[in-house]
């Protein structure tokens, strides 16, 4: 008699417990999807349990049934970096698998957070040896979310002002010609005067005009150089030396098939 009530309180207490019930997993980096190592894992079983995934795994034994929370924290430089919370229900003994996602603590980047909404899963129930596990296509969907809406922030360009047309630009020289039709039209005359021009004696203006020349080139300016600059032909340009060195004011000198002139100080 004493062994049937022996045997009959044995079967109530197993009845009414979880013999031995394991939990295990991995810590996963919320981006690159590696295993993130040195992670600090506990679960508020009584006592309470602490577990470091020195090479991204942890396990858990639990005795009895209940509603557990397992907390996974990863520091960097004694400051919190990376962690995840799971709130889980065991029922049932057995080995389950449960795998942790870290993501930016909130401190940390609260910009994303805001943006990603709340990311923790809805509580998992662990139920004959069948455990309920997060939707990883979700996660997934908001975390390549996330980082498309990092990276336009990031590397957003301001827009490119309208480049002025051709039109435009001639318009700022007070012309309204391009610079084409201003070469043409301007060329036109140069013969015109070459022949018109000999035999003509130079003003004072084109005297000063030539000497301002020679002075914006340091006091020594070739004979190429002035005709460069000025819009007359080369004969006029030749009569305009020979008389400011009639007058003293400037010096020639010949040199190979040009000629070299000198301001006079």
């Amino acid at each position: 008699m004493k062994k049937i009530i022996l045997e009959g309180l044995l079967f109530l207490l197993f009845a009414n417990g979880v013999s031995a019930a394991t939990i295990s997993g991995i810590t996963f980096e919320w981006y690159s999807f590696e295993p993130l190592k040195n992670v600090i894992v506990d679960i508020n079983t009584i006592p309470n349990q602490t577990y470091v995934a020195t090479d991204g795994t942890y396990s858990f034994n639990i005795s009895d049934p209940g509603t557990y929370a397992i907390r996974a924290q990863y520091f960097e430089k004694n400051s919190l970096k990376y962690n995840s919370e799971e709130t889980v229900k065991v029922s049932s003994d057995g080995n389950f698998k449960l795998d942790l996602i870290l993501l930016p603590a909130i401190e940390n980047d609260q910009f994303l957070f805001n943006e990603l909404g709340d990311l923790n899963v809805a509580s998992i129930e662990l139920v004959n040896d069948k455990p309920k596990q997060p939707d990883l296509a979700l996660i997934l969907v908001l975390i390549v979310a996330a980082v498309v809406l990092l990276y336009l922030i990031a590397f957003r360009k301001p827009k490119k002002p309208i480049q002025e047309s051709k039109a435009q630009k001639s318009d700022e020289n007070g012309s309204g010609l391009s610079a084409k039709t201003i070469a043409s039209t301007s060329e036109k005359p140069v013969a015109h005067m070459e022949s018109s021009e000999k035999g003509k004696s130079a003003s004072g203006k084109e005297l000063d005009e030539v000497v301002e020349i020679i002075k914006r080139f340091g006091g020594r300016a070739t004979q190429k150089d002035l005709r460069e600059k000025l819009p007359y032909g080369e004969a006029k340009v030749s009569l305009i030396v020979a008389e400011l060195e009639h007058l003293g004011r400037i010096k020639k000198f010949k040199k190979g098939r040009g000629n070299i002139i000198i301001l006079n100080e």
